[in-house]
């Protein structure tokens, strides 16, 4: 055999027609075409508004808003070639469908009304441009409209009111049924010959049906006074149609309900509008009854008289009269109707005020069990005098002081008169003044063993903070006083006498305020000390609060014999039984702002507060400190001081990193406590001290607790806690299980195996470290059973242990001679026939990791134990891949 024959026969394999390598350009091209796509279907669109002036907008700042949505941004601002200015704007994609002809555009700026205020929140943010869907055809052209477009609630019934002016009527102004607001007004035109006013108003859904074809509307804006003997009658519909204005309207019965928009004429007041039922009065004489003149039900006006006539045929005269709509059911048959004059006397002096305005007509319906037994009347003859009154109840009240009250005083009611005093005298108890009254026999239901009286001081004005008020009695307690019946339930007519005890005893109260309180207002009040290193922000009559009622006020402010500075409290003795050894006192003057980079945290009590200062007091804990040695109460500075225990854990860092002051500590996503102070220690280390909630201290404050900083992090393994970059850094708490423990040394990262975290590991040698890092997955065919724990070089610096923590589930596929390799980067293998791209997947591309395989060409060997050393092999050969050993599941 000769040296030719001996050699080997070369194996000759047909070369593939398409390299491998050729897929990379293809991905490439497929990516670039759909990074195209989604450029081309998600491209914002350029449109152009049309606005008389650009104030206020700014390139690149001013957004377009659609229901407080940001849809859009200014990007451009130009002259118009005629007028104004157009305003192009760039719309995102998802809102283009709503680029419609009939799609309107406005700007929306701060603006204030004494109907509203809107567009507050553009004072931080700037004004921005707001739009309201439409119908029509898709365009790009818009011109922006110059005020925000009418918006009538859906369902809602529109009418068209006519007056001769707009007379304290804006757009906003409400509309009321029976003073429940029902509707507003939405635009108001003047009419193109000038002459009147066109105001477009809509009532909601729910009260349309209210609105009949007969209806009436009337203005009731601003305030009326009628200065009467009945006192200062002051005719005010709401607070907000005395700001606001305000339009109401009648609902008639006989009326049919509208089913389109309507027109009405809108009325200067109810009289203009002629609304009410027409009644006729006859009388022999009018003395000084004039026309115009006033119809009182227990001195409520109830109507008025709108026309005087003399019959000669009759010889009378005949008072033609209207009855306001809610009083109409009372005028019956036997309605009784009379003239208050004025009367001098030595007593005193009735009805003085008739001298000016002249007198006026009392009213007085039959009783109520009889009101439906009656007929309708609208014809009644005038009386000359109030009706006889039957048989009186007596009673007796008594008071320390009598100072104000005569006899012949009234006793009234809810500003009606029920009966009067006979006599004062001194009473058998000591230090006690008997003040006898008599009830008139149709109000003596109203009487019962809880009902209290209280003094009447004719005009009471009261200024403070809390605003003005002003109570005005009858002019007849002007001059002799008078006692009011206050009863705090309601009561009806078939109450009687017999609620009475014997020989009942009333005390009179100083003031109806006072009558509320009950008889505690006559015990003394309770007296507390409160000590602070200074004074609060508060002033001798500040409020003293509990749960925002209020319960006293500040007496006085001194120097303690400790140098801190004293608060007095007065308590009202009704509330003294509210304040305990236990009981926390805070200051609640003005507002507190606290702001960090999880927010801004406003805390403000009422307005009284805020302007005059306060304190507030509460129920404490047993666990508070909430007094000092001499017995005096503490005055903390805000209610989470007084209200929480304290329990303080100190935790040890190596650097603060974004620690600070506030930050949060956390445990399962939950806020546990607070990081309060931070310092340096002398081993130059940074302990924070961090005061715990009580209800999770105990779980906290153990012994094994572990804490760590959590940061936002970036690297090419991924991004982390991303949501710190707005909120701040805060500590993460493992709770541990042993004994309470108050001192801490927390951990710059996460703890890589948590105290609960268990698994199988193992440590790899290698050469070098590679491409694999803390959290690189460790894979098995392809799939993560673990993970790259920790590395280090080894003791003698000769290579590198990477430690690897295998998930229990995977543990046992760890035998003693399995074989582990990198399974980062990729592969690149060129040759004559192409060039090969390996890599195990994109995940271990960019993160890098490490594959393991166990050889199926042996016996099964035992599973690894935890710590064994295995070497971690540089390069991968293709036989391990194609390893297939069955290892059972234990």
């Amino acid at each position: 055999m000769n040296e030719q024959d001996s050699m080997t026969e070369a194996t000759i394999l047909k070369s593939q027609t398409i390299s491998p390598i050729w897929f990379l350009p293809a991905v490439a091209a497929l990516l670039g075409a759909w990074f195209l796509f989604q450029n081309i279907t998600h491209a914002n669109t350029t449109i152009k508004i049309h606005f008389e002036h650009a104030e206020s907008i700014i390139v690149d700042k001013t957004k377009l808003h659609y229901k407080g949505v940001i849809i859009g941004t200014v990007k451009k601002v130009e002259l118009d070639a005629t007028s104004g200015v157009n305003i192009i704007a760039e719309i995102e994609s998802h809102a283009k469908f709503m680029l419609r002809k009939n799609t309107k555009f406005w700007l929306v700026s701060p603006k204030a009304s004494l109907t509203s205020i809107t567009g507050l929140d553009t004072l931080f943010s700037g004004s921005y441009i707001n739009l309201q869907r439409g119908e029509g055809e898709y365009t790009t052209n818009f011109i922006a409209q110059t005020e925000q477009p009418i918006n009538i609630p859906e369902n809602a019934r529109l009418i068209n009111l006519q007056s001769d002016n707009a007379d304290s009527i804006n757009v906003g102004t409400p509309l009321f049924y029976r003073n429940i607001k029902v509707g507003e007004v939405a635009a108001i035109r003047l009419e193109q010959s000038g002459k009147t006013v066109n105001i477009s108003a809509f009532v909601d859904g729910e009260y349309k049906h209210l609105v009949k074809n007969n209806s009436k509307f009337w203005n009731i804006s601003g305030l009326s006074a009628n200065v009467s003997p009945a006192g200062i009658d002051i005719s005010l519909n709401s607070i907000t149609s005395l700001i606001a204005g305000g339009i109401t309207f009648s609902s008639p019965e006989d009326g049919e309900t509208l089913k389109n928009e309507a027109q009405f004429q809108l009325f200067n007041n109810i009289d203009d509008s002629k609304t009410g039922l027409s009644i006729e009065l006859i009388t022999n004489k009018i003395n000084n009854l004039p026309n115009g003149a006033g119809i009182l039900f227990k001195g409520f006006g109830i109507g008025r008289i709108t026309d005087i006539q003399y019959s000669i045929k009759d010889q009378q005269f005949v008072v033609s009269a209207l009855i306001n709509p809610q009083f109409s059911e009372l005028i019956t048959d036997g309605s009784q109707f009379w003239i208050e004059q004025t009367s001098f006397t030595f007593a005193k002096i009735k009805n003085i005020g008739n001298v000016i305005k002249g007198d006026y007509i009392a009213f007085q319906p039959v009783e109520k069990n009889q009101l439906s037994h009656r007929k309708k009347s609208t014809r009644f003859l005038i009386q000359q005098a109030a009706p006889a009154k039957a048989s009186v109840l007596s009673l007796l009240v008594l008071t320390e002081d009598a100072t104000g009250l005569n006899p012949e005083a009234p006793i009234t009611y809810q500003g009606l008169k029920i009966g009067k005093i006979t006599a004062l005298d001194f009473s058998e108890k000591a230090g006690f003044i008997a003040v006898h009254i008599d009830i008139d026999q149709q109000y003596h239901y109203l009487i019962n063993k809880n009902s209290q009286f209280y003094l009447l001081n004719g005009v009471n004005f009261n200024a403070s903070l809390k605003g003005i008020e002003v109570q005005s009695t009858p002019l007849e307690n002007l001059i002799s006083g008078g006692i009011g019946l206050y009863n705090k339930k309601p009561v009806n007519q078939s109450h009687t006498v017999a609620f009475l005890n014997k020989d009942q005893l009333f005390r009179l109260y100083p003031s109806k305020a006072l009558v509320k309180m009950g008889l505690n207002v006559f015990s003394q009040p309770g007296i507390v000390h409160l000590l602070s290193r200074e004074l609060p922000s508060v002033s001798e009559g500040s409020p003293v609060y509990y749960r925002k009622l209020p319960i006293g006020e500040v007496s006085g402010f001194s120097i303690d014999n400790s140098g801190l500075m004293q608060t007095t409290l007065s308590i009202k003795g009704q509330y003294k039984h509210l304040i305990n050894d236990q009981s926390v006192f805070w200051n609640i003057s003005g507002f507190s702002a606290e702001a960090g980079l999880s927010g801004l945290k406003i805390q403000a009590e009422s307005l009284l507060a805020i302007a005059a200062g306060g304190i507030a007091v509460g129920p404490g804990h047993r666990e508070i400190d909430n007094k000092h040695s001499n017995g005096k109460y503490k005055l903390f500075n805000n209610q989470k001081q007084a209200t929480t225990p304290t329990t303080l854990i100190s935790l040890t860092f190596n650097q603060a990193k974004d620690l600070q002051t506030g930050s949060p500590l956390r445990l399962k996503g939950l806020v546990v406590g607070e990081v309060t102070n931070l310092t340096l220690t002398s081993q130059q280390k940074v302990q924070a001290t961090v005061n715990l909630k009580p209800e999770f201290a105990k779980q906290v404050a153990r012994k094994g607790s572990r804490f760590w900083m959590v940061t936002s992090t970036a690297s090419l393994s991924g991004v982390k806690n991303l949501s710190t970059l707005v909120t701040g850094a805060y500590i993460n708490v493992s709770p541990g299980e042993g004994i309470s423990e108050k001192h801490f040394s927390g951990e710059d990262s996460e703890p890589l195996i948590g105290p609960n975290q268990s698994g199988l590991r193992l440590i790899l040698v290698a050469d070098n470290a590679g491409s694999s890092d803390i959290s690189s997955p460790v894979y098995h065919r392809q799939i993560q059973i673990g993970q790259v724990i920790s590395k280090r070089l080894s003791y003698n610096s000769s290579g590198v242990e990477i430690t690897v923590n295998i998930t229990p589930k995977y543990a046992h596929l760890i035998r003693q001679n399995s074989i582990f390799w990198p399974a980062s980067g990729f592969n690149l293998e060129f040759g004559i026939t192409g060039a090969a791209l390996k890599a195990t997947s994109l995940t271990s591309l960019i993160k890098g990791g490490i594959s393991m395989s166990t050889p199926d060409n042996q016996p099964l060997q035992p599973a690894s134990d935890p710590l064994s050393r295995f070497q971690l092999e540089n390069e991968i050969q293709e036989e391990w891949l194609n390893w297939r050993l069955a290892i059972p599941r234990p």
